[in-house]
């Protein structure tokens, strides 16, 4: 008797046909990829819009740079903190934002570009240096 392993695709079952198996040599193990995951995760970010972007992909996106250690524990912080209800703009009107959930989108770089301005103006220069590494987060991404 013959056993023969079934696959399923789509709507109907085939049978694993060796003819079509592509034959795998030893050198092809040893080949590595043609990009490596950290020049990967690299590109990923690249590509990501801080204007547009939700609170938890920023979450995630900071712990995974945290992680890799190109971000520090402040930076962290910052970047995982939740948002205020209201905030202030550079030029001193009071934003609400108290609809910003988990998973809305919200400009993180002009919030914290915001930041940066006002705590160079009247904040103190720890206050200054954490808004600088957080906009040197969005200029590495």
């Amino acid at each position: 008797m013959e056993i023969y392993s079934l696959r399923a695709s789509n709507n109907f079952l085939f049978r694993d046909n060796s003819r079509n198996a592509r034959s795998v040599g030893i050198a092809d193990f040893g080949k590595a990829g043609k990009s490596d995951a950290a020049s990967g995760f690299e590109e990923t970010v690249r590509g990501i819009d801080f204007t547009r972007i939700s609170p938890r992909d920023l979450r995630e996106i900071a712990r995974d740079y945290y992680h890799a250690g190109k971000i520090s524990q402040d930076t962290l912080f910052e970047l995982s903190s939740e948002l205020p209800a209201q905030t202030l703009s550079a030029s001193g009107e009071v934003i609400d934002i108290a609809d910003v959930t988990e998973d809305t989108e919200f400009d993180f770089l002009t919030y914290f570009s915001d930041r940066a301005e006002i705590a160079r103006s009247i904040g103190t220069a720890d206050e200054v240096e954490k808004m600088q590494d957080v906009l040197s987060f969005f200029a590495l991404a």
